[in-house]
């Protein structure tokens, strides 16, 4: 299976800027020298049935709930089925489960840790699910694919979720286990300076937040950001929303997501803004994997460019082929996995500097 093809290297959303090393892999599409967020459906003419890579329909079919099901009932299905879309365990990957306990309630973790001698790298990855669905059982596939892929231990925090809980308190929570791993770094045997925030889809959103906590003067220092078609905008209006063509991120349930949010904020404001209009200056280098027919896939150039802008050494590629949600589907899609070791393989250069 060949891999992804290299990014051409220029200013455009496809290059590390500073002392970093190049973005390596290239998307599919041309960049034009238009700023990114003037450029919709990633340079190709949607569909109404857009060409999948292979082995997404399958995984589509794996993963699809029945639609009207209570958000509570969806929950407990979508755990009881994570078998559906389960990966073997990798050889030598150990898989244990624990908890950040806080005051008040304790925060459930799964820790994956592949065959390598420590200190690992770390990458606190956060799920996605829309704020309110998605598990540290249902993503099981992704955070185990990327601690293969990246050779980190990967820590993946199954935080409180809408609408039960309030944006304000599940960002401080995810920030809490950010500091609890750092904390932990002897016990986990992992490099302090070398730890990283992961996120996609609503995580990515996540992962962003915790990452502006951090620099802030929350800590811990983060070696990098890695996300992944992330929802870095809460605007329903965009026009990409209504114009993508998405079998997974329909503009239905992107409306229903940003509803949840809002009436879930109303209740105890947050003091952030959405990333797309944060300030992202000091962040740490980011490396973004989008999906060419995502509904999120514009505002993922737009944040792109605006990290750049910000001076935050930044690396984007756009999957070809792919849907919003594409990574889970490594047990099904070769593409996928490809795309997958993209992701490591960058984080490894990126880690690598550090040492």
């Amino acid at each position: 299976m060949s891999s992804p093809a290299p990014i051409a290297a220029s200013r455009r959303a496809g290059t590390w800027r500073g002392s970093i090393p190049k973005c390596s892999g290239r998307s599919s599409v041309r960049w034009s020298k238009a700023p990114l967020w003037r450029r919709r459906n990633c340079g190709t003419e949607m569909t109404a049935n857009p060409k999948l890579a292979e082995g997404l329909a399958e995984y589509l079919s794996a993963v699809r709930g029945v639609p009207g099901t209570p958000l509570e009932a969806a929950r407990l299905l979508a755990d009881r089925n994570a078998h559906r879309i389960a990966c073997p365990l990798p050889a030598g990957m150990s898989v244990v489960n624990s908890f950040v306990v806080r005051a008040g309630d304790e925060v459930p973790v799964r820790i994956y840790r592949p065959a390598a001698a420590g200190p690992l790298p770390a990458i606190v990855y956060y799920h996605g699910g829309g704020f309110t669905t998605g598990s540290i059982e249902t993503y099981d596939p992704f955070a185990m694919a990327l601690a293969e892929a990246s050779g980190a231990v990967v820590v993946s925090v199954h935080y409180s979720r809408l609408p039960e809980a309030t944006p304000r308190a599940m960002i401080a929570q995810c920030h809490d286990a950010l500091r609890w791993i750092a904390r932990m770094a002897g016990a986990l045997d992992i490099d302090t300076d070398r730890i990283a925030v992961a996120g996609d889809s609503a995580g990515a959103f996540i992962a962003v937040q915790v990452a502006l906590l951090a620099r802030d003067g929350g800590g811990p220092a983060l070696a990098c950001q890695l996300l992944c078609y992330g929802v870095f905008d809460l605007d329903e209006a965009r026009a990409s929303y209504a114009s993508a063509r998405d079998p997974v991120l329909t503009l239905p349930l992107i409306k229903a997501v940003i509803a949840a949010y809002r009436a879930a904020d109303a209740r105890d404001p947050a003091p952030f803004d959405v990333p797309l209009r944060s300030d992202l200056s000091g962040l740490p280098p980011a490396i973004l994997l989008e999906a060419e027919h995502d509904a999120v896939v514009e505002e993922g150039r737009e944040y792109a460019e605006r990290l750049q802008a910000a001076g935050v050494a930044t690396c984007l590629r756009i999957a070809p082929d792919m849907c919003h949600g594409f990574l889970r589907a490594v047990r099904f899609s070769a593409p996928a996995r490809a795309e997958m070791r993209w992701l490591g393989d960058q984080f490894r250069t990126l880690v690598q500097s550090r040492k």
